[in-house]
């Protein structure tokens, strides 16, 4: 596949794009990513939608929330102590079981051990917190997940510009939607080694693995 810019004669090729693509990625901290890109979607309220946290009845009315999307309201579009809870209750919780271990850096909303024991009681549940300053050294998702989320959004909102598709890239339900599609696409089993790779770099496992499988080979290659 190859884009083509509307006002150039000039081809842009997919790995001109992916390079500029993982040009502009960075390490930052996995609470900043959920915050701006993560499986809870905070959206903004506007004047109209104003009613504490919550979305008003016509908002609530017209909004389509997937099921592997959780969706909160927020008046800053920072995250907080509650919207980690949710996360917690909500989101994690329905996928473990009593005995696991939680990876997390230091930022300060989700590094509270409190928060952490209010939801997963059993002292089999393990929180590890990562040393401030290491989430992009040692953090497993840091390493692979989170830029493979990253590339296929920048990878979307490229071809909707170049081809200038009408669509409204910041539209709540656009944002809604646009994460519940990467994540589809990143459960998918090519992209098992992608994540296993992570804990891999991080020196967590020293599990062997088969071929790594990127999304650019296997999403957008048509």
């Amino acid at each position: 596949m190859h884009l083509e810019s509307a006002s150039s004669d000039e081809e842009v090729t997919d790995d001109e794009v992916d390079s500029n693509v993982w040009s502009e990625i960075e390490s930052e901290s996995d609470g900043e990513f959920l915050e701006d890109h993560g499986i809870i979607e905070q959206v903004t309220l506007t004047s109209e939608d104003e009613k504490g946290n919550e979305f008003g009845k016509r908002v609530q009315k017209d909004l389509i929330v997937p099921p592997n999307v959780v969706v909160r309201a927020s008046k800053s579009g920072k995250s907080s102590g509650e919207k980690h809870h949710t996360f917690l209750n909500e989101v994690l919780r329905p996928l473990v079981g009593n005995k696991f271990l939680l990876f997390l850096d230091s930022w300060k909303t989700q590094a509270d051990l409190t928060k952490f024991r209010a939801v997963f009681p059993n002292q089999d549940s393990q929180l590890l917190i990562f040393p401030k300053g290491s989430t992009g050294y040692i953090q497993p998702q840091d390493l692979s997940l989170f830029r493979s989320w990253r590339f296929i959004h920048e990878k979307i909102e490229h071809y909707v510009h170049i081809n200038q598709t009408e669509m409204t890239i910041s539209d709540r339900q656009y944002f809604i939607n646009i994460h519940s599609i990467i994540h589809n696409q990143l459960s998918a089993p090519q992209f098992k080694n992608l994540i296993k790779n992570g804990f891999i770099q991080a020196r967590i496992t020293n599990e062997r693995i088969g071929q790594i499988e990127k999304p650019k080979d296997v999403c957008f290659k048509f």
